[in-house]
């Protein structure tokens, strides 16, 4: 009997210093929601009308909230690789390894490569880190800059972002060696 050839791992934003900026923002906002709203009295030398401070607290503290849910799952079994970053896929994204060309575990540029210039779609953009899809490669990382990239058959590229980059990497090695017995 084979044994279980998976590589799993599971990714959380946890960047402490953007939870407590936004923590911080989020603090401040409701306090003026309760000095404006609450008490009646206006919040700052140029207050903003009641519905403007209720819909800017409302979009950040959901943004927060939303920082404290996603992650970006990997597993990678002898059938192919499937990733999801949650609350942005549902469901796990596959890729089988016939559709796979070449994966490859690599160090990027994350600001420069999926967050500086260039024609990109970017959806939930953190300092080049998040969900980016260009012209031909979509990007999932939560930190750091080392990822997994797959090279698919049709000249497109998928980057997924990991924090065990040398597990990884050995686990590659050993399903490429018995893949190549077959």
């Amino acid at each position: 009997m084979k044994e279980e050839l998976v590589f799993l791992e599971r990714q959380r934003f946890n960047q402490w210093w953007i939870l407590a900026l936004t923590g911080s923002i989020n603090g401040l906002l409701i306090y003026a929601c309760i000095t404006q709203l609450g008490m009646g009295k206006p919040w700052g030398n140029n207050p903003m009308s009641d519905t403007t401070l209720i819909v800017i607290t409302v979009i950040l503290l959901l943004v927060t909230v939303c920082f404290l849910f996603i992650r970006l799952d990997t597993v990678i079994n002898r059938e192919g690789v499937y990733y999801r970053m949650f609350p942005y896929h549902l469901s796990y994204q596959f890729k089988t390894w016939e559709h796979i060309s070449e994966a490859v575990v690599m160090k990027i540029r994350p600001i420069s490569e999926f967050g500086g210039w260039g024609i990109r779609f970017k959806i939930l953009n953190f300092g080049g880190r998040g969900i980016h899809i260009g012209f031909g490669s979509k990007s999932y990382t939560i930190s750091g800059n080392k990822t997994l990239k797959l090279e698919l058959k049709n000249k497109k590229s998928i980057y997924i972002g990991t924090r065990k980059p040398e597990e990884l990497s050995e686990f590659l090695i050993k399903l490429n060696a018995e893949r190549k017995q077959k």
